[in-house]
């Protein structure tokens, strides 16, 4: 199942702005906004759904990190 990574419109915003400021720091670049959101847009699409996932792969290490602590912890507390 393949779905389409959104960003409420504040967050997309904030990205065209933040692109904007980089391209003109550090690139020299003056980017009208609509060029900024097109930028913002082609990186989601192109790159998101592989930090998404790594995001969740982290989640998932971590949680099973806990689950292991926990289930250790259980096990000390079994009588016998």
């Amino acid at each position: 199942m393949s779905r389409k990574i959104t960003l409420a419109p504040q967050q997309h915003d904030k990205l065209v702005v933040q692109t904007q400021a980089y391209c003109a720091e550090n690139l020299g670049l003056e980017l009208a906004q609509f060029d900024a959101a097109f930028m913002v847009d082609f990186f989601i699409e192109q790159i998101g759904k592989q930090v998404y996932n790594q995001a969740l792969e982290d989640a998932k290490s971590h949680l099973q990190q806990h689950f292991e602590m926990l289930s250790d912890r259980l096990y000390e507390l079994e009588k016998y």
